[in-house]
């Protein structure tokens, strides 16, 4: 709720334990949100992951993939299959809130073919 106190672009790939994102934002208590698009390498089947520390939702294309909108330690959730077509860019919204203590936020992807879970590539996002 309220005004942003900081805007930047970035990927959410975050492990800040128990410092604050950035300067004016304290270390406990904040959200974030991200929003922009995802640009599919291949056409196929991907998987999107999360690492969070308290509470995290994820919604790509505009469909919810992700919501655990709780108070926890570091969890990971994983979505269901959706399907992507090569080149195309799809809408993109990962919100994040820290209560207390270590805070942690990464977004991850499996792409088709792939057995593991990396870090979105930068040059695979984009701002809105």
């Amino acid at each position: 709720a309220g005004a942003p106190r900081l805007q930047r672009t970035e990927r959410g790939d975050f492990g800040w334990g128990y410092r604050p994102p950035s300067a004016p934002l304290p270390r406990d208590l904040f959200s974030v949100r991200w929003t922009g698009f995802v640009e599919a390498p291949v056409t196929g089947t991907y998987q999107f992951q999360t690492v969070s520390d308290d509470g995290v939702r994820l919604s790509v294309n505009g469909a919810s993939l992700i919501s655990v909108w709780t108070d926890h330690s570091s969890r990971t959730d994983t979505s269901a299959n959706v399907n992507l077509v090569a080149g195309q860019r799809y809408a993109v919204t990962m919100e994040y809130y820290e209560r207390r203590g270590q805070a942690v936020a990464r977004l991850r992807w499996r792409t088709p073919g792939n057995a593991t879970f990396v870090a979105i590539p930068a040059d695979r996002l984009y701002a809105n």
